[in-house]
């Protein structure tokens, strides 16, 4: 057991990790915060344009989503940057850890740590800047309910999933692995989510003449509004394995390529 983690070894090397990079950890967290203030600025801008209602509330949780997932790629990536090139991949490989404990610091600090650094920052930037909404705007309402963030099983897909690909990415794709997955990423997202799902609801459904709307993700249920010469109809697809098919996306997903990730990472010992 201890040839694959020890307490100890793993706490020693952590803390030399984190006294090597803080100053990028310290640099990742200054981007973030830039980002959050510029979140804020626009919906600034937008509660006193004549585009805002004041009937609803304004939805500030939306913005804690988009700074935790990218925060969790970039982490992912850069964490793993060492097997990049052969040369680092060797003196990272010789160091006195196992690949496991190497792996599972990657995975703390890119992952629970950089969702938690995450939420605590977002709160602390609305705790400051909430006040000056509420004071230009005192009927203002705010959106507090964070379950659509927070409880929606399908927003692991969104963290750990991307997470777990860009750590894959790390070890295989070699320089520039960041890049290169993203637009790996983004080429696939466009073809399933825009080109794919037009042509298949098409011969799904070949007297329509106009598709409301595609399937929005592969891992929610699809509703798919079609227009035909009869009217207009809504329909929700739902499969008789919807929770086996959820927790493939949600759990075994990102397990599998967390697990690919870790055995290349054992393959390039050898």
């Amino acid at each position: 057991m201890k040839d694959t983690f020890d307490l100890r070894r793993f706490g020693l090397y952590a803390r030399k990790e984190f006294s090597e990079n803080w100053k990028a950890y310290a640099l990742s967290l200054v981007g973030l915060s830039a980002i959050m203030g510029y979140n804020i600025y626009q919906d600034w801008n937008y509660v006193h344009s004549n585009l805002y209602d004041k009937k609803y509330p304004l939805e500030i949780y939306s913005y804690l989503a988009i700074a935790m997932g990218p925060m969790t790629w970039i982490a992912s990536s850069y964490l793993l940057k060492s097997f990049s090139n052969r040369q680092q991949t060797f003196a990272t490989l010789t160091l006195p850890v196992s690949s496991f404990e190497q792996f599972l610091y990657a995975w703390m600090i890119a992952v629970p740590f950089a969702t938690f650094i995450c939420y605590v920052l977002w709160k602390i930037a609305w705790s400051v800047f909430l006040p000056y909404f509420l004071n230009d705007i005192p009927n203002l309402l705010i959106g507090n309910d964070s379950n659509y963030w927070t409880g929606n099983p399908y927003v692991s897909v969104f963290f750990l999933g991307g997470s777990a690909i860009f750590m894959w990415g790390a070890v295989t794709l070699g320089r520039l692995n960041f890049l290169k997955v993203l637009g790996i990423l983004i080429t696939v997202g466009l073809l399933l989510f825009e080109w794919g799902p037009n042509r298949l609801l098409k011969a799904t459904f070949p007297n329509a003449y106009h598709i409301r709307k595609p399937a929005p993700a592969p891992w929610i249920p699809q509703i798919v509004t079609i227009e035909s010469s009869k009217g207009v109809f809504s329909n929700d697809i739902h499969s008789t394995f919807e929770e086996v098919y959820q927790f493939w996306w949600v759990l075994c997903v990102p397990l599998l390529l967390y697990t690919i990730t870790y055995l290349k990472i054992k393959e390039k010992e050898v």
